[in-house]
């Protein structure tokens, strides 16, 4: 057989329109997405199937079948195993790594209930940018850390979608900024300000097995805080608060509070500093970690799509250096900024300050 000669030529050029043509590209990629959670695909596809298999078990038409999983394997959420001849057996899928944990129930690090939250509430938002637009909106009040919803949802919420994220990305980063920090005193007393479904506040009494702590959020929420503290067998050193912050006491006598995506729902964020900074013991320590609009248009892209749906209902976006200039007009000392942290949805900045 004569063998045909392949010379490879360099094509690639990057059009300054190509970052608008994958915007134009992502709801069909997300929808992709959306249906196999709905489908629960990469739990079928835990062990290679081919899209016939599939076909049977979703009743799928056969060319949709493969169309959908191979979209789903170009964006790095199935693995494809190819026959090594051609025509000898049907290409078979898997669920990738990265599926199979974030997006399989059964996985402790499982986000799927989140990110479906994430998408179909950014979807309906985007359907009403005009009307926002043009006539604003009602902040949502007691909101927890990029949620919106009506009043009476934020437990089902903490149980589902903010505990997910939590657990497999919040903790995770809480754990190595705390690895990072010089060494905390045998024992103290934390609160976690906005606590969610309270894994976090968790992690610190599992990482600081002398201290007491106290989670604190609004009073159903709390509830779904209280829950996680007896399961995991914490209830004699953890106790959760049911408060409102814009109004109710937080207590005293702290030696640490992590206060996390709090502010940005608050009628006078710049009051509850003050408010942090009283209920500290001298010396004690305030981690701040919030998102905030950059000066850098990279890093606000990151940050402006999850958060702007709540600025337009009426919620705070800190500026850069804004935070830091709270701590320091409430009072804190050694304050620092300690960069850029990846959680759930978009990056905060962390900064930290002594009474």
């Amino acid at each position: 057989m004569r063998q045909i000669e392949v010379t490879m030529m360099n094509f690639r050029t990057s059009h300054p329109l190509q970052p608008f043509w994958n915007l134009a590209a992502a709801p069909l990629q997300s929808q992709a997405l959306d249906l196999a959670l709905q489908h629960h695909l990469f739990a079928l596809l835990e062990t290679p199937k081919g899209a016939a298999d599939v076909t049977r078990q979703l009743d799928l038409t056969p060319p949709g079948a493969v169309v959908w999983l191979d979209l789903l394997w170009s964006m790095g959420l199935l693995e494809r195993h190819v026959p090594a001849a051609k025509g000898t057996a049907e290409t078979r899928y898997s669920a990738s790594p990265r599926a199979a944990r974030f997006f399989v129930e059964t996985s402790g690090d499982n986000c799927a209930q989140a990110w479906q939250y994430r998408c179909h509430f950014l979807t309906r938002v985007s359907t009403q940018l005009e009307a926002l637009l043009k006539k604003g909106g009602a902040p949502d009040q007691g909101a927890a850390a990029g949620v919106a919803a009506p009043k009476g949802t934020w437990a089902q919420a903490a149980r589902e979608q903010i505990g997910q994220e939590q657990r497999a990305v919040t903790v995770p980063a809480v754990r190595r900024l705390f690895a990072a920090l010089p060494p905390l005193p045998e024992r103290g007393r934390f609160l976690d300000l906005g606590a969610g479904a309270g894994h976090i506040g968790l992690a610190l009494a599992q990482q600081l097995p002398g201290w007491r702590g106290v989670l604190c959020d609004q009073a159903e929420t709390a509830e779904v805080a209280q829950e996680n503290i007896r399961a995991a067998g914490l209830s004699d050193r953890v106790e959760a608060l049911g408060c409102d912050v814009n109004c109710d006491s937080i207590g005293s006598g702290y030696d640490l509070i992590w206060c996390s995506s709090v502010l940005h729902f608050l009628s006078a964020p710049q009051a509850a500093v003050r408010k942090l900074f009283e209920a500290l013991n001298p010396g004690g320590m305030l981690l701040l970690a919030h998102a905030e609009l950059a000066d850098d248009a990279e890093l606000a892209a990151r940050v402006l799509p999850f958060y702007a749906p709540m600025i337009l209902r009426g919620h705070y976006l800190p500026a850069s250096g804004e935070l830091a200039q709270w701590m320091a007009d409430a009072g804190f000392r050694d304050i620092r900024a300690l960069g850029r942290a990846d959680f759930p949805m978009a990056p905060v900045w962390l900064h930290l300050g002594y009474r």
